[in-house]
């Protein structure tokens, strides 16, 4: 009996190993500013689409430096005939010269999900997914709210 239970810990040990013992997942949270620059492509069936870069600055927490992220993001929007919109997008955010993040997302106007798919220093290897609210659009500048629930390894 003894002997069982030592193998069934020592194959426990061995699959929790081989399934990424040791990671870490992290709730972030934050609020960020984005200023857009837009190029507009009319579509002939009366829709748009807009190629769209964001310049980001906004805050990240829990953080093990300044509190504060930078970043660039790069989507294609489409407009369509009726007005909805809606957005695919890469970022890049960071927490320093050597930690940041990568983003994929898919949005809207009042928001969307993203995910993520690595990063660098801290966040290298890093995957989850996360969510943003916009909360402020006028003219080319517009404000959000985040979560990412990010594991890192």
């Amino acid at each position: 009996m003894r002997d069982s239970r030592l193998l069934y810990g020592f194959a426990g040990l061995l699959l929790t190993a081989a399934t990424g013992a040791g990671a870490e997942t992290v709730t972030f949270t934050g609020s960020a500013t984005y200023t857009a620059q837009r190029e507009l492509l009319p579509l002939s069936n009366g829709g748009a689409a807009v190629h769209v870069t964001n310049r980001v600055i906004g805050t990240l927490q829990p953080s093990e430096s300044s509190g504060f992220i930078f970043g660039d993001c790069a989507g294609l929007a489409y407009i369509s005939p009726e007005g909805e919109l809606s957005i695919d997008n890469l970022c890049t955010l960071m927490e320093n010269d050597t930690d940041g993040f990568t983003l994929r997302g898919r949005s809207g106007v009042e928001g969307g999900k993203s995910e993520i798919i690595g990063g660098t220093g801290r966040f290298e290897g890093a995957s989850g997914e996360g969510r943003m609210r916009r909360t402020w659009i006028e003219g080319n500048r517009g404000s959000v709210e985040y979560e990412f629930r990010m594991e890192l390894k």
